[in-house]
């Protein structure tokens, strides 16, 4: 394993690698369907919460973060986010999963350090939690999915509060307004224009 690096062929497979696997759901979600929306989210979460103060480069640095934020789940598939908190509790400063993603994927562990202490941090997190819990309302079947979209809508309130503690110039009930939307509970769902 020593010296395995992502590369080029195995981003071209993120249409491929899926997610959710612990939990039933009506379709599979892919790597990369995830990292657009993650992205997408981002990107209209900075127009909400940072205006037009953000230079580009800031910008693009943030969104190619969301855009390869799980990158390292092409090779190490995704693990469910409870075992994940597990090991990184039981192995503290050794974490061993934290360590493969620095040694395969080293430039979004850069990105994401780059990030660190920013509200761009949390914008990401934010938008990445705001896609878990619309495709696994939208998506999951039964009991046990019920149970995970609660928790994860529960991390994204967590989330949203920490931002607000930390960086408490940024508007964050953005974010909030935005999941709402997403949501279909308020502003257009041009689905139904449609239909």
């Amino acid at each position: 394993m020593q010296g395995l690096r992502l590369n080029m062929l195995d981003y071209a497979r993120s249409g491929h690698v899926t997610r959710w696997h612990s939990v039933r759901c009506a379709r599979s979600q892919t790597l990369a369907e995830h990292h657009y929306l993650v992205t997408m989210i981002a990107r209209e979460l900075m127009a909400r919460i940072l205006g037009d103060s953000l230079p580009a480069e800031t910008r693009l640095l943030a969104l190619e973060y969301a855009l390869t934020h799980d990158a390292p789940e092409l090779i190490m598939g995704d693990m469910p986010s409870p075992l994940k908190r597990w090991v990184a509790e039981l192995a503290g400063a050794d974490d061993p999963i934290a360590r493969i993603e620095r040694e395969i994927a080293p430039e979004i562990a850069a990105s994401k350090g780059a990030l660190k202490n920013t509200p761009l941090a949390f914008i990401v997190k934010l938008a990445d939690l705001m896609d878990a819990c619309l495709f696994i309302r939208e998506e999951g079947i039964g009991r046990h999915a019920a149970l995970v979209a609660a928790k994860t809508e529960e991390a994204f309130r967590a989330k949203l509060g920490e931002a607000e503690q930390t960086f408490p110039d940024c508007d964050w009930s953005r974010a909030s307004q935005l999941y709402i939307e997403m949501r279909g509970e308020s502003g257009t769902d041009n689905r139904l224009l449609f239909e």
